[in-house]
Protein backbone atom coordinates (compact mmCIF):
# COMPACT_ATOMS: atom_id res chain seq x y z
CA UNK A 1 0.00 0.00 0.00
CA UNK A 2 3.08 2.30 -0.50
CA UNK A 3 1.95 5.59 -1.22
CA UNK A 4 -1.47 5.17 0.32
CA UNK A 5 -3.40 6.54 3.12
CA UNK A 6 -4.92 4.17 5.66
CA UNK A 7 -6.56 4.87 8.63
CA UNK A 8 -4.88 3.36 11.68
CA UNK A 9 -8.21 3.63 14.73
CA UNK A 10 -6.24 3.35 17.90
CA UNK A 11 -7.66 4.69 21.18
CA UNK A 12 -5.94 3.87 24.63
CA UNK A 13 -6.49 4.65 28.67
CA UNK A 14 -4.28 3.57 31.08
CA UNK A 15 -5.06 2.42 34.47
CA UNK A 16 -2.37 1.70 36.92
CA UNK A 17 0.37 0.85 34.46
CA UNK A 18 -2.54 -1.04 32.78
CA UNK A 19 -3.60 -0.69 28.71
CA UNK A 20 -7.32 -1.09 27.32
CA UNK A 21 -8.35 -0.53 23.83
CA UNK A 22 -11.57 1.28 22.46
CA UNK A 23 -13.10 3.55 19.50
CA UNK A 24 -12.90 7.04 18.88
CA UNK A 25 -13.73 9.39 20.57
CA UNK A 26 -13.00 6.57 22.91
CA UNK A 27 -14.32 6.02 26.82
CA UNK A 28 -12.93 2.82 27.88
CA UNK A 29 -13.14 1.22 31.46
CA UNK A 30 -10.86 -1.21 32.79
CA UNK A 31 -11.63 -3.24 35.55
CA UNK A 32 -8.53 -3.48 38.42
CA UNK A 33 -8.61 -5.01 41.50
CA UNK A 34 -12.31 -5.58 42.31
CA UNK A 35 -13.33 -2.33 40.83
CA UNK A 36 -13.89 -0.32 37.26
CA UNK A 37 -12.30 3.03 36.56
CA UNK A 38 -12.33 5.09 33.63
CA UNK A 39 -10.08 7.14 31.61
CA UNK A 40 -10.49 9.28 28.37
CA UNK A 41 -8.71 9.97 25.47
CA UNK A 42 -9.60 11.24 22.05
CA UNK A 43 -7.76 9.98 18.80
CA UNK A 44 -9.75 10.57 15.30
CA UNK A 45 -8.89 11.42 12.02
CA UNK A 46 -5.72 13.47 11.51
CA UNK A 47 -5.15 15.44 8.30
CA UNK A 48 -2.26 15.58 6.05
CA UNK A 49 -0.15 18.42 7.78
CA UNK A 50 1.26 20.72 5.34
CA UNK A 51 4.72 20.50 3.80
CA UNK A 52 7.08 23.47 5.00
CA UNK A 53 4.00 24.99 7.65
CA UNK A 54 6.90 25.06 10.70
CA UNK A 55 5.16 22.08 12.50
CA UNK A 56 7.70 20.27 14.86
CA UNK A 57 8.30 16.74 13.57
CA UNK A 58 9.62 14.28 16.00
CA UNK A 59 10.39 10.56 14.63
CA UNK A 60 10.48 7.42 15.97
CA UNK A 61 11.16 4.21 14.39
CA UNK A 62 12.74 0.68 14.57
CA UNK A 63 13.22 -2.99 13.12
CA UNK A 64 12.90 -6.30 14.64
CA UNK A 65 16.10 -7.44 11.99
CA UNK A 66 16.47 -10.43 10.35
CA UNK A 67 12.72 -11.46 11.68
CA UNK A 68 11.45 -8.94 9.40
CA UNK A 69 9.39 -6.35 10.76
CA UNK A 70 9.62 -2.74 10.36
CA UNK A 71 8.40 0.68 10.96
CA UNK A 72 7.66 4.24 12.61
CA UNK A 73 5.69 7.30 13.44
CA UNK A 74 6.00 10.63 12.21
CA UNK A 75 5.28 12.96 15.13
CA UNK A 76 3.37 16.16 14.07
CA UNK A 77 2.19 19.17 16.02
CA UNK A 78 3.90 18.15 19.71
CA UNK A 79 3.79 21.76 21.33
CA UNK A 80 3.28 20.35 24.80
CA UNK A 81 1.60 17.69 26.97
CA UNK A 82 -1.61 18.93 26.04
CA UNK A 83 -1.18 19.05 22.16
CA UNK A 84 -3.25 17.03 19.78
CA UNK A 85 -0.54 15.22 17.82
CA UNK A 86 -0.99 14.24 13.98
CA UNK A 87 1.18 10.89 13.76
CA UNK A 88 1.48 9.08 10.38
CA UNK A 89 2.69 5.47 11.28
CA UNK A 90 4.09 3.26 8.57
CA UNK A 91 4.76 -0.74 9.07
CA UNK A 92 6.94 -3.21 6.65
CA UNK A 93 6.65 -7.23 6.64
CA UNK A 94 9.77 -7.93 5.22
CA UNK A 95 10.06 -11.53 4.93
CA UNK A 96 7.86 -14.22 3.26
CA UNK A 97 7.69 -16.74 6.03
CA UNK A 98 4.02 -16.98 7.91
CA UNK A 99 4.84 -14.52 10.33
CA UNK A 100 3.01 -11.00 10.51
CA UNK A 101 4.71 -7.41 11.44
CA UNK A 102 2.73 -4.90 13.79
CA UNK A 103 2.94 -1.80 15.39
CA UNK A 104 1.06 0.56 18.15
CA UNK A 105 1.68 3.49 19.14
CA UNK A 106 3.00 4.08 23.19
CA UNK A 107 2.43 6.61 25.53
CA UNK A 108 3.88 7.42 28.75
CA UNK A 109 1.72 10.08 30.65
CA UNK A 110 2.81 13.10 33.00
CA UNK A 111 2.78 10.94 35.68
CA UNK A 112 4.83 7.61 33.94
CA UNK A 113 1.38 5.47 33.39
CA UNK A 114 2.01 3.35 30.04
CA UNK A 115 -0.82 3.86 27.50
CA UNK A 116 -0.56 1.32 24.81
CA UNK A 117 -2.79 1.52 21.53
CA UNK A 118 -3.91 -1.54 19.60
CA UNK A 119 -1.80 -3.40 17.04
CA UNK A 120 -1.89 -2.75 13.11
CA UNK A 121 -0.84 -5.67 11.03
CA UNK A 122 0.57 -6.50 8.07
CA UNK A 123 1.48 -10.10 6.53
CA UNK A 124 3.42 -10.82 3.38
CA UNK A 125 6.74 -10.13 2.03
CA UNK A 126 7.06 -6.67 0.73
CA UNK A 127 3.57 -5.71 2.06
CA UNK A 128 2.88 -2.51 3.62
CA UNK A 129 1.18 -0.24 5.79
CA UNK A 130 0.43 3.20 6.10
CA UNK A 131 -1.87 5.98 8.61
CA UNK A 132 -2.68 8.81 9.60
CA UNK A 133 -4.04 9.21 12.90
CA UNK A 134 -4.46 11.96 15.90
CA UNK A 135 -3.86 11.14 19.46
CA UNK A 136 -4.85 13.54 22.46
CA UNK A 137 -4.34 11.67 26.39
CA UNK A 138 -5.89 13.42 29.08
CA UNK A 139 -3.00 12.52 31.00
CA UNK A 140 -0.99 14.79 28.97
CA UNK A 141 1.84 13.06 26.71
CA UNK A 142 5.10 13.14 28.21
CA UNK A 143 6.55 10.12 25.87
CA UNK A 144 5.66 8.92 22.78
CA UNK A 145 6.78 5.98 20.62
CA UNK A 146 6.30 2.93 18.19
CA UNK A 147 6.70 -0.62 19.13
CA UNK A 148 6.83 -2.93 16.26
CA UNK A 149 6.76 -6.92 16.46
CA UNK A 150 6.81 -9.36 14.30
CA UNK A 151 4.25 -12.47 15.59
CA UNK A 152 3.46 -16.11 14.58
CA UNK A 153 -0.58 -16.59 15.07
CA UNK A 154 -1.07 -14.93 18.78
CA UNK A 155 2.60 -15.45 20.15
CA UNK A 156 5.58 -12.15 19.84
CA UNK A 157 8.14 -13.48 18.04
CA UNK A 158 10.38 -10.38 18.67
CA UNK A 159 10.17 -6.74 19.05
CA UNK A 160 11.89 -3.27 19.24
CA UNK A 161 10.34 0.59 20.93
CA UNK A 162 11.39 3.46 20.37
CA UNK A 163 10.09 5.88 22.82
CA UNK A 164 11.07 9.43 23.93
CA UNK A 165 10.25 12.84 24.64
CA UNK A 166 10.09 16.02 22.10
CA UNK A 167 13.26 16.34 20.53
Amino acid sequence: MHGKTGMFKLAACAVAGAAVLAAVPAQAAVAHGGSTQTASVHVGKARTPAVGSGDPVVQRACTTGDIGASGGAEIHNWHGPSATLSVKLDLADGRADGRYAAIRILIVDMNGKSVQGRWNKVSGYGKRKEGWTSVKYKGGINNIGVQVATFKGSRMMSYCVDLGGAD
